[in-house]
């Protein structure tokens, strides 16, 4: 956990950088991600002075779910058209949307104090994909839940603007890779903090884990040679 927190204290500053967050650029196309109809913040919970907790009902996961964020300097009193760059940061497969303020306190590194950090969770062990499900889709589709469901509401309604990066921890890693990957331009910059970022080279490994949590291992990406594409 040492090793992890000064490898962020390193590289965020880099990532932030990187993505030209820190200094004017010109607006960006909207995100062709949209919102699925009836997803909508059903509470919204203030914790710290900066760190606010969203409920959204999702019908791609077919329940509610958590979104926290770090909020920058000035956004209480943000106008309606008001917008800053975003941070998107994915975390582990525990899915749990406090562990970035929790775990590694992101909340006292001054170079994000510009920046709005969305931290959303995850169904544990949701590999940051829509689940096959055999065939036949349905939640948990994770992918759809942060890029069709949160990234518009939060763009309506919270300040987002259409400068984003993305980092992930572990799974997250490689939700913030294969996000950019299969949406090219929706971000400026991701990185990937100790990811597993090619599971198809290590099948087993993902089989073991499911199977040691109980959940349908075939569900996921189905078979590995009879679902390959996926």
């Amino acid at each position: 956990m040492a090793d992890r927190r000064r490898f962020l204290a390193l590289t965020m500053p880099a990532l932030v950088s990187a993505a030209g967050l820190l200094t004017p650029a010109a607006p960006r196309a909207t995100a062709h991600a949209h919102a699925r109809e009836g997803a909508r913040v059903v509470d919204e919970q203030r914790r710290e002075s900066r760190i606010v907790d969203l409920t959204v009902r999702s019908p791609a996961l077919g329940r509610d779910a958590r979104v926290r964020l770090l909020t920058p300097d000035g956004w209480q009193r943000r106008g309606r058209h008001d917008r800053w760059p975003v941070l998107y940061l994915f975390i582990g497969g525990d899915g749990d949307h406090e562990a970035w303020t929790r775990e590694y306190e992101v909340q006292r590194k001054p170079e994000l104090r510009g920046t709005l950090v969305v931290m959303p969770e995850m169904p544990l062990y949701g590999f940051y994909s829509d689940w096959w499900n055999h065939g036949h889709g349905g939640p948990p589709a994770v992918e759809s839940f942060h890029l069709r469901e949160v990234l518009p509401l939060l763009e309506r309604g919270y300040g987002a603007g259409t400068r984003r990066v993305a980092a992930g921890e572990s799974q997250g890693g490689f939700g913030a890779l294969s996000y950019a990957a299969r949406h090219p331009g929706l971000f400026r910059a991701v990185t990937s903090y100790s990811g597993f970022v090619h599971p198809l080279q290590h099948p087993h490994a993902v089989r073991a884990g499911m199977t040691y949590l109980g959940l349908d291992r075939l569900a996921l990406w189905g078979d590995p040679v009879a679902q390959r594409a996926i």
